[in-house]
């Protein structure tokens, strides 16, 4: 027994040391944070050289910094050498400077910066760019405020893509999938959405990865051309950019993940009539019919239907007498309701506004009433 409660002891004593060193970690970072907001708020403007040693011990803190941040769940802490060494880089570069009072910290320009640093390191050396790539993806997703900088910054989003600009888009396939997911990322902020729209090369860049890639970097891809086309000024540029062709034939041949995002992509364009008539006359009722009848993502692709159904020539097609009972017959069998209230919208569409050939109007009055 007496074992058993010195087993217990031992358990808290354990709980309580790792409490300490998970708050040794946070005070640590917070103490960095401090350090590089200093660093990063004195650098002279008129002074090139010393400018130059400021970024560089800059990014050595910076460097610190982000690995704090990127396992601070692990609780991973500093230990005093490494304090040491901070207050030793403070007072170095510190001399014959003012230093700013430490107030409140400024969370937000120390992500900036640690952005600005990783997207030069995109125009370094191969591993340097792996490196960069990875640290922004996992940055991009995690921290806001590092998605915002990316609207802050000037020609980030053109420093984020170089790397897949200067040769062929599936060359390095690691790379490729970390800098298309951290596009995916920055999308959240709509200034983003505007920035990537119209880059003459984001867009271009998005559809050569929908087709060359790992499954992951083609859906993402896929969400990140979704996510730009919430916005009606885009879906106009993503119209006109080539990008249709590739997502209809995702649709045809891809994972059903990927189709299931290609079908939102193709939803949000189609709210824009002029991409209504390019689906249209790609074939993409054709194929969206196929793809129902072999069962893949039924309501998805009705879904789709559904828009392309205020269509003149997409009517035509669905007017046509057996591709209306199968849809008739989708309606009376499907267990799904979406599958349900899709065909009727469809059915309604094409029963009032068919153009109606001579002789036939009794005929297709009587289709659905």
């Amino acid at each position: 027994m007496a074992e058993k409660g010195d087993s217990s002891a031992t358990g808290e004593e354990r709980s309580s040391m790792a409490a300490e060193r998970k708050s040794s970690a946070v005070g640590e970072e917070t103490d960095l944070e401090k350090v590089v907001e200093r660093v990063v708020t004195t650098i002279p403007e008129d002074d090139a050289t010393y400018k130059i040693d400021i970024m560089n011990e800059s990014r050595r803190l910076l460097s610190l910094l982000k690995e704090m941040k990127l396992n601070q769940t692990v609780g991973l802490g500093r230990g005093d050498g490494d304090r040491a060494f901070l207050d030793e880089q403070l007072v170095i570069l510190g001399s014959g400077q003012n230093w700013l009072n430490d107030g409140n910290l400024k969370c937000a320009m120390v992500d900036r910066v640690l952005v600005e640093l990783l997207l030069e390191k995109l125009s370094s050396s191969l591993p340097d760019q792996n490196e960069a790539a990875k640290d922004l993806q996992l940055l991009t997703k995690a921290k806001p405020s590092c998605r915002e900088a990316f609207s802050k910054l000037n020609g980030a989003i053109s420093r984020l893509l170089s790397p897949l600009s200067l040769t062929k888009v599936e060359s390095n396939p690691e790379l490729q999938e970390d800098l298309i997911t951290t596009v995916l990322n920055i999308l959240t902020d709509d200034r983003n959405k505007h920035l990537v729209g119209e880059h003459p090369r984001a867009i271009p860049l998005l559809t050569e990865s929908m087709k060359y890639g790992t499954e992951e970097t083609r859906r993402n891809a896929i969400a990140a051309l979704v996510s730009v086309s919430a916005l009606d000024l885009n879906k106009f540029i993503i119209g006109s950019s080539g990008a249709l062709a590739p997502l209809l034939e995702v649709i045809c041949v891809g994972h059903p993940l990927a189709i299931k995002e290609a079908a939102s992509a193709i939803r949000s364009l189609c709210k824009v009539y002029e991409n209504q008539d390019k689906f249209t006359k790609l074939g993409a009722v054709k194929i969206m019919l196929q793809k129902i009848k072999e069962g893949i993502l039924v309501d998805e692709l009705l879904g789709v239907l559904a828009v392309l159904s205020t269509h003149n020539d997409a009517v035509e097609e669905l007017g046509d007498p057996d591709t209306f009972q199968y849809l008739i017959d989708i309606k009376r069998n499907t267990a799904s309701e979406i599958a349900r209230k899709k065909c009727i919208e469809i059915l309604f569409n094409v029963s009032t506004l068919e153009k109606p050939s001579f002789g036939d109007e009794k005929k297709k009055s009587r289709r659905l009433f």
